[in-house]
């Protein structure tokens, strides 16, 4: 895992074209009949990750409809990894399912300590692992970043979801978006937080929609 040292342009061994084409698929991408919008190859990436990671707690920004929350929940279940608590987080539920093992939460993302206050994160159990999929605007997306700063501890991880937005031409919209977020926090931050070049040049270089977004905390 090598550190990225400064902040540079979106790159990925994906085309524009070709992420067009993928995109497509993600869109109409289904869970056990829930949507889902998780890109092929981070499925494979994440199922990597869970079982490296074997993380005791899971909070995810974004639900959706909860097809993701429902893919960790089986995924993290097929690895053995029972106890592992998931919270799924939103500001307007849209999930249309109930699962003991998710618990669904309110939370806007541009006022994270409101809605998650400090005796629930104590309780956590660690390792964690973060996911940002919530709105990919750049503010959100550096709340987030900075809320896992606050909480984290050593080994806890975060992944930053659609990057990709960069290579599709879409960062404009998202005022950057999460990449810009990403790589202002990693120039602040120093060694502290790492991003795992191995998991995010798994299949070729960026070839993930969260390009630069696959990140773990290394110091405190």
């Amino acid at each position: 895992m090598n550190q990225l040292v400064t902040p540079r342009a979106p790159f990925s061994a994906l085309s524009r074209e070709l992420c067009d084409s993928i995109q497509a698929g993600i869109l109409a991408y289904t869970y056990r009949g829930v949507r889902a919008y998780k890109c092929p190859f981070d499925l494979a990436i994440y199922t990597q990750l869970l079982s490296d990671l074997k993380p005791r707690t899971i909070v995810e920004f974004g639900s959706n409809m909860g097809g993701s929350a429902l893919w960790l929940a089986d995924t993290i279940e097929s690895l053995g990894l029972h106890g592992t608590k998931i919270f799924t987080l939103d500001i307007i539920y849209m999930h249309e399912y109930e699962d003991p093992r998710i618990r669904f939460i309110q939370c806007d993302v541009g006022d994270i300590g409101r809605y998650m206050p400090r005796h629930i994160v104590d309780s956590w159990e660690k390792p964690i692992l973060f996911i940002d999929d919530a709105s990919h605007q750049y503010k959100h997306s550096l709340n987030i970043l900075h809320f896992f700063d606050e909480v984290s501890s050593v080994g806890d991880y975060i992944i930053v979801e659609d990057g990709i937005i960069s290579i599709m031409d879409a960062e404009e919209q998202y005022e950057g978006g999460p990449h810009r977020a990403i790589h202002e926090f990693i120039a602040k931050r120093g060694e502290e937080f790492l991003i795992d070049r191995k998991r995010c040049d798994y299949f070729g270089y960026n070839v993930t929609w969260n390009i630069d977004g696959y990140i773990q905390r290394v110091g405190r």
